[in-house]
């Protein structure tokens, strides 16, 4: 026994002391310090147009100095020209007390001339006010100078709004969980100088040469009120050492408002909450949770905002701040409690503003490190010396602002990789004409040098990149990380392909697979999430009381929270008012608390119907209530086809018996209310609708030389152009609908019985839809068509308004480069094109065994009512951010959301088409079997018409056998809504 505790006790000591070894050699690991000069960023932005940081530095390099004389003042109203869509008017304003320009319609351009004193760089400053009420967004302009834009990234300069919360503290729900605060602009005049922190963390620069120079500014979303615009000399700022002369000879000089102020307390310090913040750059800037021991406020028990979190606090750009007094002049110290465990092991880098200004330039992309929990940090010196400021007596303001500039030569070298890989791939598929599967010809023998001379230096050059960016990434962090780590996959991509050069041809599926990669990296980096818990502004010698989580105090508190669940009572429907009507929101807590309080500030008092909101995880949960007799009156968020499914079983009330149902009913479009028909009733109202879209790259299409196709015989004209440069389009291959409803065929015959595409029209309207995955070879299975775009090699493709929202807010390496326009349609016999297609919906609906029927229907008429829909629409957003804008179906509601002026016609030329399948019983069978037919065709080689003709009468089987399980008697019709003609906007329904 004694020698087998021995061999244990060495192994033991063993482990431990190879662990301490390397522990000790992680501690010693160094890693080298890579200029950002010696990263590839190519020749700009794919249309010769360089990256700011290449502009700057090419402008540096050329011996430009930043300007240093007195502001270049250029008044608004003096305008030279506008274009013809830009409503512009003069107006004075007596805020300001001089005249200033309303740009009412943000869209359009308008410039101005103005002389230039200096060759040297300039800073431009803008005065403004936004003036849409309605919109979340930033407003952005796009900036060119004598013609040209100056950089790439002058095609969408961001103008700030300024947010704050309306409610605080929040107000709780019935359970005491907090309920998230709508958001309030705050409005007035700005006075603010362009600034872009994803390339740079002091404002931008604007390289400009003696003389007279046109500056033009084209809106892209929004309208706006100018004041005077400023180029400026860019301001110094010092480093720490010289910050702490400077204030130390202000401190022995004391200035008059200093000498009798009491000395700095010793022991004084104030807290920052950071969920209490004064104000904020966008509305999307959230507070969280966070639930762990010593957070500041805890919850106990209940979900209680006690952090900035992270998660919506993670753009460049995106600031909060905070206001706080400071009871004398003196020196000062600053410590933030917070959480940074969202980029992977890597830095998270905020610019630091105290009352407006970076003191010392220390505090540009000041670096907090990576960790696993809520910790002090005190800002100060990478040896730990804390930074000390010095504030005079009075209130302060402290801005944190996400800054990812330090990232930009990375991702402006992963973008040049990306291309350089794209142009290798395109060179090696005409080389060796294989387009399509990556698959290659195996029994092949190549001889790639032969072929591509230069094919190993460049591959070579790709894979020196890959490491240098990954030299900087850890230089940068002081550390690996997990996107290093990722890099390395990429490295041993490229020396796999290096070691067999001539099995490269049988290997092409490896270069959009790293195109993929690195674009996915390239998305995790310009994300610099941070929670915040508190910050903490006291005297040097101060000891404040906060503490953080340790492992020991994770126990007692978890003991805690697990013996509140004894007593604190979680269910809300224990709480609900029993003579309230009952809602069930199949949508995520926000959406259903949000839905709660406006229906209590708004519904409720105007009606005196009490309303109990209920979040519904799961829709199955409907079904099992509804069996069990413990349903709710009212149901949202639903599935489109399950209204009429319920329809079927007399599950979901007829909405045609309520007085007001027709006037209610044209808030929508009559091709998506087709959707839950049944019987010559309707059993829903449509809540959110998605729609298609045509997408494309304007700077592609225009190297291509190709028009942006309206028909789809425009596109088939432009495929061979896209294909023969190795480009794809993007078609679902599974949507059907457009290319029978655009060659006005129905899927069912008038009386809703039986199917009906067994016609002329409806062949050739199949025929069409196969031969562009057959004929034209359009890829029938494509997994991220967003990543496809994003890369270039499918430039342009038809797909829905979930793309669309991704492209606004998780593209900002293509802003400007993508643009929209109606699906491709069929020309008609009058000569207009119809782009008739099926909008996917989700639904509000009365349960039949509701006893409150009326209620709940004065309830669906308020909640789908235009001004509820928007101002509902306007606050989730704000929320969330422009990723979660609220498509909602009221068309009026619609067309009123905050779109880019250069989007909104495209998007309401669309949504004139729309056109729902109906859903009528055995039509759950339509879907699966058009999906044979098109194998059949596309694989088997089933000539069109036959192929059609067997799904048809497997369908017209089906429907007949649904009809007699569910009683349907001979002569009893099914009919739905006949629509034939487009929407018109000039008639919106009130």
């Amino acid at each position: 026994m004694l020698r087998k505790w021995m061999v244990y006790t060495a192994l033991l000591a063993l482990i431990v002391l190879v662990y301490a070894v390397r522990s000790w050699l992680q501690g010693e690991e160094s890693f080298p310090v890579v200029s950002a000069d010696a990263m590839d960023y190519g020749s700009g932005d794919g249309e010769g147009i360089l990256f700011y940081a290449d502009r700057l530095r090419k402008a540096e390099g050329s011996g430009i100095l930043p300007y240093t004389g007195p502001p270049v003042v250029i008044e608004p109203v003096a305008y030279s020209a506008a274009s013809a869509e830009a409503a512009v008017r003069k107006g004075y304003d007596a805020d300001l007390n001089e005249e200033v320009l309303h740009w009412t319609n943000g869209t359009g351009w308008v410039e101005w001339t103005v002389e230039i004193p200096a060759d040297a760089l300039y800073e431009l400053e803008l005065t403004y006010m936004p003036t849409k009420r309605d919109s979340s967004s930033s407003v952005f302009y796009a900036l060119s100078i004598d013609g040209e834009i100056p950089f790439s990234e002058a095609n969408g300069i961001e103008l700030l709004k300024r947010w704050r919360d309306k409610d605080v503290p929040y107000r709780k729900d019935a359970l005491g969980n907090e309920i998230r605060s709508m958001q309030v602009e705050t409005v007035g005049w700005l006075t603010a100088p362009a600034t872009n922190y994803a390339v740079s963390s002091v404002p931008l620069r604007l390289p400009l040469s003696k003389g007279v120079h046109t500056l033009r500014f084209a809106a892209q979303n929004e309208s706006m009120s100018w004041g005077p615009i400023r180029l400026t000399a860019p301001e110094a700022i010092p480093a720490y050492a010289e910050y702490l002369e400077r204030a130390g000879t202000l401190e022995q000089a004391g200035a008059p408002d200093r000498a009798d102020a009491p000395p700095a307390i010793e022991t004084w310090y104030t807290l920052l909450e950071g969920e209490r913040y004064e104000q904020k750059s966008h509305p999307s800037v959230q507070t969280g949770t966070i639930n762990e021991p010593n957070v500041s406020p805890d919850g106990e028990g209940r979900l209680l905002y006690n952090v900035l979190d992270g998660q919506r606090w993670k753009r460049a750009g995106e600031w909060a701040e905070w206001t706080f007094e400071v009871p004398s002049a003196g020196w000062y110290e600053i410590d933030v409690k917070y959480y940074q465990g969202f980029v992977g092991k890597a830095n998270a880098f905020r610019t630091v503003l105290i009352d407006g200004k970076t003191p010392f330039e220390e505090l540009l992309h000041y670096p907090f490190p990576y960790n696993s929990k809520l910790e002090m940090h005190t800002l100060g010196s990478r040896a730990g010396e804390p930074y000390r400021f010095y504030l005079d007596k009075g209130e302060h303001t402290l801005r944190l602002v996400t800054d990812i500039s330090p990232l930009n030569p990375v991702v402006l070298s992963m973008q040049e990789a990306i291309r350089k890989l794209y142009g290798i791939e395109q060179k090696l598929r005409k080389l060796t004409g294989d387009y399509g599967t990556n698959t290659g010809d195996t029994n092949r023998t190549w001889d790639m040098m032969s072929y591509f001379p230069d094919l190993e230096a460049q591959l070579a050059g790709l894979r020196d990149q890959l490491k240098l960016s990954m030299d900087y990434l850890n230089g940068l962090n002081g550390q690996t990380n997990d996107t290093t780590e990722s890099l390395k996959i990429g490295v041993a991509i490229l020396d796999g392909l290096l070691e067999e050069i001539n099995q490269i041809p049988n290997r092409l599926g490896k270069f959009p697979d790293l195109q993929m990669r690195i674009g996915t990296w390239m998305d995790k980096m310009a994300n610099g999430g941070m929670s915040a818990d508190y910050i903490v502004v006291r005297s040097p010698s101060a000891a404040h009381p906060f503490k953080e989580t340790s492992a020991l105090s994770k126990v007692p508190y978890t003991l805690i929270n697990f013996a509140r669940t004894f007593y604190l009572n979680y269910n809300a429907r224990d709480l609900n008012d029993k003579e309230a009507i009952e809602i069930w929101v199949g949508r995520g807590r926000d959406y259903a608390s949000l839905l709660q309080e406006m229906i209590d500030q708004s519904f409720t008092p105007q009606t005196g119907i009490a309303v109990n909101v209920n979040f519904m995880p799961d829709a199955n949960a409907l079904t099992l209530s509804n069996a069990g007799g413990d349903q709710p009156d009212v149901a949202l968020g639903l599935a489109q086809d399950m209204p009429v499914d319920y329809a079927m079983r007399e599950a979901s009330a007829d909405l045609t018996q309520f007085a007001n149902f027709k006037e209610v009913a044209e808030r929508f479009h009559p091709g998506v209310m087709r959707s839950f028909g049944y019987k010559n009733g309707v059993y829903a109202l449509p809540e959110t609708q998605s729609y298609h879209l045509l997408f494309y790259r304007k700077s592609m299409m225009k190297e291509l030389e190709l028009e942006t196709p309206d028909t789809w015989e425009d596109l088939q004209r432009i495929l061979p152009t896209l294909q023969e440069n190795g480009m794809q389009f993007y078609y679902n291959a599974k949507d059907f609908v457009p290319f029978f409803y655009q060659n006005d065929v129905e899927f069912y015959s008038p009386d809703g019985r039986e199917a009906a595409f067994d016609t002329e029209a409806a062949y050739t309207s199949f025929s069409l839809w196969t031969e562009l995955f057959g004929k034209y070879d359009l890829p029938q299975e494509v997994p991220a068509f967003f990543q496809h775009f994003k890369l270039g090699t499918m430039p342009i493709g038809v797909s829905d308004f979930n793309t669309y929202v991704q492209l606004l807010t998780s593209a900002p390496e293509i802003l400007g480069d993508w643009e929209i326009a109606p699906m491709p349609g069929t020309v008609q016999e009058d000569g207009s094109v119809a782009r008739w297609a099926m909008n996917t919906m989700t639904a509000a609906m009365i349960l039949n065994k509701s006893d409150k029927k009326e209620q709940a229907w004065r309830f669906i008429d308020w909640w789908t009512s235009t001004d509820v829909q928007l101002e509902y629409g306007n606050a989730i957003e704000s929320f969330y951010g422009p990723e979660y804008r609220w498509n909602t179906a009221n068309m009026k509601a619609m067309a009123a959301m905050p779109w880019p002026a250069a989007h909104i016609a495209a998007i309401k030329e669309q949504n004139r088409w729309n056109r729902n399948v109906p859903f009528l019983p055995g039509g759950y069978l339509l879907a699966r079997e058009m999906e044979f037919a098109f194998n059949r065709t596309i694989v088997q080689k089933i000539p069109a018409k036959d192929s059609l003709d067997t799904s048809f009468v497997a369908i017209a089987r089906e429907i007949a056998r649904k009809q007699q399980d569910l009683g349907i008697r001979n002569g009893q019709r099914l009919d739905f809504p006949v629509v034939d003609q487009p929407y018109d906007w000039g008639e919106t329904p009130k």
